[in-house]
């Protein structure tokens, strides 16, 4: 027998819990649901059995949202953590955000909630392993570098600061970066498309409610007296600043449009999140697989990973981003960067761009590189099925070492 999801539904207010009910009646054959009036009475529920998505409303009396997600956190890391409320004052916002993967506004449209939560199933069937899943889902932040994070705060304070230099720094930093992306395309600002453009992101924050983020105990979080692990870190960050450029680099050669583009440098600079993961989560496994590398330079390293943790950083990247709310062609593109064919239907253009940015990271830089060399490691097939033949001349036409 399948095993059918469970998904909660937590609100004060009798007719919203009615309306959720009548909504989301038509899924009842795919998911198990359960319906509670109060943060107290949603924690018995947890008792009883498990949740695999809670969707609860901000502002209840007793235990709020905030609350009581911070709760499930705790008892259930597995649970991925929906907001679905109206009351969008800024301090109460910020509180709920660390604790919630999501923030949808009311009203908000049955097709878009099931779609959500559609997404969110998607992207957890990437990560097989239940215990790989479970610390992922848990993760409220993602450490950053110390002295970055000392810079923006000095520049936040800066009265000549603009939304440019704010940007500058926060790209030097994958985990900020991730973070800012993840309030700015919240229902939060109700903006009609999502943001992939870092200085645009910073922009619709705002400087004041970046302040507070900033200064928020828990929300962003630096790596102290950790040398090793600063430099597993710089070096990441570094690395995904030449994957955005790549991909722009090869989008434009690809003949991508402009938000194709764009998308596809947003993936480019956010396709490390996942190393970032793996090395602070299981950092003696990452040397490891690091070191099987190194002895197998044909070999990329998501296959010692998926040998040493049981999934890849492109999974794990994606189904973090994914709970975050990011675009699916987003997160597939990072899921399957080294791996396409695993990938969905569609024209995965974004996908072709970033599986080949990521193949050519590993060619900038080599003294020589000849035809076997350029094609080794390109799924060429998975190109061709998609309309992107690739050739050794269209590869060396790419002039990567004088554009990354």
């Amino acid at each position: 027998m399948t095993h059918k999801p469970h998904i909660l539904f937590v609100d004060d207010e009798e007719n919203i819990l009615l309306g959720l009910k009548r909504g989301m009646r038509r899924n009842r054959h795919a998911w198990n649901m359960s319906f509670a009036s109060s943060g107290g009475e949603a924690l018995e529920i947890f008792k009883e059995k498990h949740v695999d998505i809670i969707v609860s409303d901000m502002r209840m009396p007793i235990m709020d949202g905030a609350e009581l997600l911070e709760r499930v956190c705790k008892i259930s890391p597995d649970t991925a953590r929906v907001v679905l409320s109206g009351y969008a004052k800024d301090e109460v916002v910020l509180k709920v955000i660390g604790p919630a993967h999501q923030y949808l506004a009311k009203p908000c449209d049955f097709d878009d909630l099931e779609e959500t939560i559609k997404r969110i199933f998607r992207l957890r069937d990437c990560v097989g392993e239940t215990s790989v899943r479970k610390l992922i889902t848990g993760k409220k932040n993602l450490p950053s570098l110390p002295d970055i994070y000392q810079n923006l705060l000095a520049e936040l304070e800066n009265p000549m600061s603009t939304n440019r230099s704010i940007a500058h720094i926060l790209e030097k930093d994958i985990g900020l970066k991730a973070q800012v992306f993840k309030v700015c395309n919240s229902a939060f600002f109700g903006l009609p498309q999502k943001i992939n453009n870092l200085e645009t992101a910073v922009s619709m924050i705002g400087m004041n409610t970046l302040r507070s983020m900033a200064l928020l105990s828990g929300f962003f979080t630096t790596l102290k007296d950790q040398v090793s692990e600063c430099l597993v870190l710089e070096r990441l960050s570094n690395n995904s600043l030449e994957m955005a450029l790549m991909a722009a680099h090869i989008g434009r050669k690809l003949g991508l449009s402009k938000p194709e583009i764009d998308l596809a440098v947003s993936a480019g600079s956010l396709c490390h999140i996942g190393t970032l993961i793996v090395s602070a989560t299981w950092p003696h496994k990452f040397e490891e697989a690091v070191k099987q590398c190194e002895q197998n330079p044909d070999q990329t390293i998501d296959n010692f990973e998926r040998e040493q943790i049981g999934a890849d950083h492109g999974v794990i990247g994606a189904y973090l981003l994914g709970l975050w709310g990011f675009p699916l062609n987003l997160c597939e593109a990072i899921a399957y960067h080294h791996r396409p064919h695993l990938a969905g239907e569609g024209e995965q253009r974004v996908l072709c761009t970033l599986h080949i940015a990521q193949h050519f990271s590993k060619m900038v830089g080599r003294s020589t590189l000849d035809d076997a060399s350029l094609m080794r490691g390109i799924d060429v097939n998975f190109l061709e099925e998609k309309g992107v033949p690739i050739t050794t001349d269209f590869l060396k036409s790419l002039n990567l070492k004088e554009n990354v």
